[in-house]
């Protein structure tokens, strides 16, 4: 089983390359560790509005713009485009319980840069602090052991890196 992500790397319009981050809730995946706004697609949609509706969900903003990014559709079934940074998870989990007990699986994240409008929530779906941070802000939580998600810390560090810290 695999798991298909879309993260959202949200940056303020007007800003210095201000960043919205979000940290996890006790009841999720690896509690009180940041990440950036994205989640699972659902069947059938397509990575674009997996990215736009988990936003939403998570963090209370509405995507207006996807940086880099042309998608279309072949046949109705596949797309292209071009993300900012990809990650795989090589060895996966089981998961504990639930419907898929005892079952492995994997995720694959694209991560895309975006701008969005609307006041971010004080928490949301799964998070606990939700906030705009500087990329000198993220450098500092990257820096700070196993405080980043290890899905999102490749992406954040790139972005760091484009941005000179």
């Amino acid at each position: 089983m695999i798991f298909y992500n879309a993260r959202a790397i949200i940056t303020k319009v007007e800003g210095d390359g201000e960043i919205v981050l979000v940290q996890r809730c006790n009841r999720t995946g690896v509690p009180g560790r940041y990440k950036f706004p994205g989640g699972c697609s659902e069947w059938g949609e397509s990575i674009m509005d997996t990215l736009k509706r988990e936003v939403m969900e998570e963090v209370g903003l509405t995507v207006t713009k996807i940086h880099g990014i042309e998608t279309y559709r072949n046949n109705g079934d596949y797309e292209s485009f071009t993300p900012f940074a990809v990650y795989f998870g090589k060895e996966g989990w089981v998961f504990k319980d639930g419907e898929f007990a005892g079952q492995r699986a994997k995720s694959v994240g694209v991560h895309f840069i975006c701008e969005a409008v609307g006041t971010p929530l004080e928490s949301g779906d799964k998070s606990t602090e939700i906030g705009w941070v500087t990329p000198e802000r993220l450098r500092a939580i990257l820096n700070e052991n196993g405080s980043f998600g290890d899905g999102d810390r490749g992406a954040a560090e790139l972005y760091c890196v484009k941005n000179g810290v």
